[in-house]
């Protein structure tokens, strides 16, 4: 299942058209499947239903909607036009009119902007077809003002395709959104459903299948591959090498954690475990000598190898041919023992994961990324995304998909933006970057520590033998994973720290 921008959206409407697929029947099988979902939500035919429709086709699928709700047997209708009758098209007009001939009990108000008694009755759902996905400007307050009042009226509130307010590509509130119950959706989920006010205005999404021909996707460069749990347990298996009886700890990889003097040693702590409970066979840290006795008091599964100041790259160089993978970041100070630990793994030829206070150093001297020799992935949060491309993290967060895919690109790596919903972009040489947005997780993730238990996933799977592409989709996913399993309700996501995250993982 993709997500997509509403440029790519329209891009599918006019592409199933243009293949011979009337706009009528979109229109149609749009309608029916809002109906259904509304039957299903309520199925009682006596309930008070209130479609409210714009005059764009987000109206028209609205008005569809409510006739096929009389079809089914709703006795208690009600249709209130929001829109300008001046700017209505051909469709709305013939939608209008096939409801008022087929069913005349359907009252309809609002057309000449008089009737709007209709609004202060009591209704047990609300279908909201105000505006669809081309929206790109803000409400007029007029609008705002409706939107505001419907958001206080009780009843379930279904939107049709996206809630009204709801900008579909970047998921920016404009000037103010319908908050929904429940959100029906056609073709594909929308891009804005997932950041920003995407998932508090949406609420519950459905995605309709309304006939478009699938082919058209080949031709969206935009579109993001949906990663959700389902997803997860179909192709775990692609990440999950098999463990032969026979193996060692050797066998099943040993992930190398750098930590620098005076960082954050709780966070390659952190990681270093993550990596053990994701199944390598040994987890070596290399840390400024006298770091030694609290690494061995804190993972005594872990080999500590010391360095001391004036040999950092003596201890380094045995260090890196020790391990099938470096993970550099988590807790790492950014001083010259930290810019110096990044130059050399760029310059050589060791798998590794830049992570955290890595990505920062890397930052401020983006040429030795571009010219690196390692294979790597790069594990950025929004702020940490923000100083690599130069830009406020506002811009960034509003943009994350074009930003994402001109960063991946440039600098040809596969890269995690993690967030309260991470986007992940994986190179492919020739064609540019394939795009994914992982909705495996909750709100406990976001806990200090949680990205330094990622960083250790991700290099645990990459050190057991799969891809660096494979382990950074597959590790993010069960990073989520985990902490589905932990947290469930509120309570328990409220509570949860990174260790609870590791504790989880599988």
């Amino acid at each position: 299942m993709f997500a997509l921008t509403a440029k790519g959206m329209k891009y599918m409407d006019d592409y199933s058209m243009q293949a011979g697929l009337p706009g009528v029947v979109l229109m149609e099988n749009a309608a029916r499947g809002v109906a259904d979902a509304v039957a299903e939500k309520i199925p009682d035919r006596s309930a008070r239903i209130l479609i409210l429709a714009g005059h764009g086709n987000n109206g028209g699928d609205a008005i569809a909607a409510a006739r096929w709700l009389a079809q089914k047997g709703y006795e208690k209708i009600d249709l209130h036009f929001t829109g300008d009758i001046n700017r209505a098209g051909s469709e709305f007009k013939r939608q209008m009119s096939i409801l008022a001939n087929a069913h005349p009990d359907v009252r309809i108000s609002g057309l000449r902007g008089i009737e709007r008694s209709v609004l202060n009755s009591r209704y047990d759902c609300i279908v909201d077809g105000m505006y669809g996905i081309g929206l790109n400007k803000v409400l007029s307050d007029d609008d705002i003002r409706l939107v505001k009042y419907i958001n206080s009226k009780s009843g379930i509130k279904v939107s049709v395709d996206i809630p009204t307010g709801l900008n579909a590509t970047s998921g920016l509130i404009m000037g103010e959104s319908i908050r929904a119950d429940l959100t029906v959706t056609f073709g594909s989920y929308k891009t804005g459903m997932f950041f920003g006010a995407g998932r508090e205005c949406c609420g519950e999404v459905r995605v309709v299948d309304i006939g478009l021909m699938p082919d058209g996707y080949d031709n969206v460069t935009d579109k993001l591959e949906v990663l959700d749990s389902g997803f997860l347990e179909d192709t775990i298996d692609r990440a999950l090498i098999p463990r032969t009886e026979s193996g060692h700890k050797g066998t099943f990889g040993t992930v190398g954690v750098i930590i620098s003097s005076n960082g954050m040693l709780g966070a390659g702590m952190l990681a270093a475990k993550a990596a053990y409970r994701t199944g390598c066979g040994l987890v070596r840290v290399f840390c400024p000598s006298k770091y030694t006795g609290f690494c061995n008091v804190s993972i005594p599964e872990a080999i500590a190898v010391p360095y001391k100041p004036d040999d950092v790259l003596g201890a380094f160089e045995g260090f890196a041919a020790s391990v099938d993978v470096l993970l550099i970041g988590p807790g790492l100070r950014e001083d010259s023992v930290g810019r110096l630990l990044v130059k050399q793994i760029l310059a050589g030829r060791k798998p590794a994961v830049f992570d955290a206070g890595a990505l920062n150093l890397i930052s401020k001297n983006l040429k030795s990324l571009r010219k690196r020799r390692c294979p790597c992935v790069i594990t950025p949060h929004l702020g940490e995304m923000a100083r690599l491309c130069g830009e406020d993290v506002n811009v960034v967060a509003r943009n994350r998909i074009p930003y994402t895919r001109k960063f991946s690109e440039k600098f040809e790596v596969s890269m995690v933006v993690k967030s309260d919903v991470s986007l992940i972009s994986l190179m492919d040489k020739g064609t540019g970057c394939n795009l994914f947005i992982n909705t495996v997780g909750n709100s406990g993730l976001a806990t200090a520590g949680s990205g330094d238990v990622l960083a250790g996933v991700i290099a645990s799977l990459i050190a057991q033998g799969n891809s660096l592409d494979t382990s950074l989709l597959y590790g993010v996913m069960l990073h989520g994973k985990a902490a589905e399993k932990y947290a469930r309700d509120g309570d328990s996501r409220r509570k949860m720290m990174a260790g609870d995250i590791i504790d989880n993982l599988f």
